[in-house]
């Protein structure tokens, strides 16, 4: 290994080293329960730091050389990581389930017959189910011109056809020609 001569070569190695460094340090951190403070400067003069839990606090306990004081759940054996370890995992399983269902749903929705009673050509149906069609026609007529009657309570404005032309729009279905 020998110095890198080149500025800017030097710069990108710095970099990608850097953030190498520092993963080490989190991993160590992370499997041991250590406490860790790194302090790096660029070659350019920039002071960086990594520090678990705290830089300053992690320099502070070296420079008083006393045992440091632990706020709320965090102990020196890293239990805050395997807290929000276990919360991840519970998480993936909750985000799992919920995967699970929506297939189930989805498929549940493949089982239920669509009606086909609107999209299928007059000319293909059967007298029966050529009645059928008429039923829920009046069926979904009643249903808005029920909707209609309520907003026109409420006093809301339909824009369905210009306010002129309301009379235009026909909700009765003539029955088809019986064969």
């Amino acid at each position: 290994m020998k110095f890198i001569e080149s500025k800017q070569a030097r710069q990108v190695t710095f970099s990608k080293r850097r953030s190498g460094l520092f993963k080490k340090a989190s991993e160590l951190c992370t499997l041991t329960g250590c406490e860790l403070g790194l302090v790096v400067f660029s070659p350019s003069g920039k002071p960086l730091s990594f520090g678990h839990n705290c830089v300053d606090t992690i320099v502070q306990r070296f420079l008083c050389q006393g045992p440091m004081e632990v706020a709320g759940d965090l102990d020196p054996r890293g239990s805050i990581c395997s807290t929000i370890h276990q919360q991840y995992t519970e998480l993936c399983n909750q985000l799992e389930e919920e995967k699970l269902r929506s297939k189930e749903l989805e498929i549940e929705g493949l089982k239920c017959p669509k009606p086909s009673w609107f999209d299928t050509p007059t000319d293909e149906l059967n007298l029966d189910q050529l009645e059928e069609s008429i039923n829920r026609m009046k069926e979904l007529r009643d249903k808005i011109a029920q909707r209609v009657n309520e907003l026109s309570l409420m006093g809301s404005t339909l824009t369905l056809a210009p306010a002129n032309h309301v009379g235009a729009i026909d909700l009765n279905v003539a029955p088809p020609e019986e064969m």
